[in-house]
């Protein structure tokens, strides 16, 4: 029996002789990598939109407020 920490994060695969890396959770292949991240990336793009959040801005500040310090 293997451990959890010995399989992929995004399909559960073995790793073999090299192993992808990404903020902590490690993937099998290069694609699983490009799959979760894909994943990740059309979840947040969800979560923006289900909260009104804009994904882009004309302006270019992305509604950042810029202050300074006096």
């Amino acid at each position: 029996m293997t451990k959890l920490e010995n399989r992929c994060a995004n399909c559960g695969g073995k790793f073999g002789l090299v192993h992808y890396n990404h903020w902590g959770l490690r993937f099998c292949r290069k694609a699983c990598k490009n799959d979760f991240l894909a994943k990740t990336a059309k979840g947040h793009a969800r979560m923006r939109k289900w909260f009104g959040w804009a994904t882009s801005r004309k302006d270019g500040n992305m509604g950042r407020v810029s202050c300074t310090r006096i």
